[in-house]
């Protein structure tokens, strides 16, 4: 018989599904009670997995069950609990924090100074949110700091019994879910710089739909490869992989773009039904639509864009070839031409393939 769970957190911590304000609801409902809760998560906001942490420890009797894939600020949300367990088939990992930093501009010489320093600060933010969860892992494993900190660097998932012996958890629990890795999930994982579990990656049916999906829409070829690549492979020992076709790699390099919207609407989704459907409303149908639409609109105007600054570039190059073929102008005509006159500038054939250089480079901005 399945176990019955007073609260599943599953998802993004910090998002619908999984968050401090539900957490809270739950508990002062059974402040007198035994609470147990269920933990499928891959991590998320570090602020929310604290105060959940302080809310299990205030209540004082949360028991802790982990499943599946469990990372970062999911690990961290079940330090306050009384009891922690895990499935025998679980994996379970630890790491430094990390902030999301994306910068695509052309910056001066000050510009540059001024984001080194800005980098030097989050840096520093960095280290004093990891001295604080090296604490907490430290304190319930019962083991020195450096270590945890040490464990936190290295980066790598941990099997059920080795969060056993280290002393994430309190209990080994045998008999429970094999876990799964999906293409949409270790696309996810590898665009967010998490380490892909070294297992089979299996195609599943909400992974294939969106990729077609792309492809039709934005014709972004090599997704049928990537498709391909994610459907299990038995590979003969003696055969070396292929690092450039390899598809944690391969993931890591290309589609940062399908697997951000990708993590977004897997995060908003329900729990799929036994029959492997998503009983989606019609708002959220709707919100999922409107994002794909724009998404679509936003390309074809760029790719408009794009097709107007090509025929500009066509027709400087035809003048810079029609100019070459000109016999050159008399020093008198040079003299005596007005056309650099006030209010009668014209730009030049160089001046005009100078200037669409220019707008292209913009756009690939």
């Amino acid at each position: 018989m399945a176990k019955k769970y007073d609260l599943k957190l599953k998802g993004t911590v910090g998002y619908w599904n999984f968050n401090q304000h539900t957490v809270d609801e739950v508990l002062d409902d059974m402040h007198d009670q035994e609470v147990h809760v269920l933990i499928d998560s891959l991590g998320g906001m570090v602020k929310e997995a604290l105060s959940i942490s302080s809310a299990f420890s205030a209540h004082g009797n949360v028991h802790v069950h982990y499943r599946g894939m469990n990372a970062s600020a999911a690990t961290i949300s079940s330090m306050g609990a009384k009891h922690i367990s895990i499935d025998a088939s679980a994996l379970y990992l630890v790491h430094k924090c990390s902030f999301t930093v994306f910068e695509w501009d052309a910056l001066n010489a000050d510009e540059l100074i001024a984001k080194a320093e800005e980098y030097k600060k989050l840096a520093a933010d960095a280290e004093k949110i990891d001295i604080t969860i090296a604490t907490m892992y430290a304190k319930r494993c019962k083991k020195p700091i450096d270590d945890l900190k040490a464990l936190m660097a290295e980066n790598k998932w941990l099997s059920a019994q080795e969060a056993l012996e280290w002393g994430f958890v309190d209990e080994v629990v045998e008999g429970g879910e094999q876990v799964r890795l999906t293409a949409s999930v270790a696309t996810a994982m590898a665009s967010e710089g998490m380490p892909v579990p070294d297992m089979n990656i299996e195609a599943d049916s909400f992974f294939e739909k969106f990729a077609a999906l792309f492809q039709k829409m934005f014709n972004a070829k090599g997704i049928e490869s990537l498709t391909a690549q994610a459907k299990p492979v038995e590979q003969k020992e003696s055969e070396q992989p292929d690092n450039n076709q390899n598809p944690t790699n391969l993931m890591k390099k290309t589609y940062l773009m399908v697997a951000a919207i990708l993590t977004a609407i897997q995060s908003a989704m329900p729990e799929a039904s036994e029959d492997g459907k998503y009983p989606l409303d019609d708002a959220q149908l709707g919100a999922i639509e409107d994002a794909l639409k724009s998404a679509q609109t936003a390309q074809e105007a760029k790719d408009q864009e794009i097709a107007t600054i090509k025929a500009q570039l066509a027709t400087a190059q035809q003048e810079i070839k029609d100019l070459k073929e000109k016999p050159a102008a008399t020093q008198d005509h040079v003299v005596d031409d007005n056309h650099h006159a006030p209010g009668n500038e014209e730009k030049s054939p160089v001046e005009a393939l100078c200037a669409a250089f220019a707008n292209a480079r913009e756009m690939m901005k």
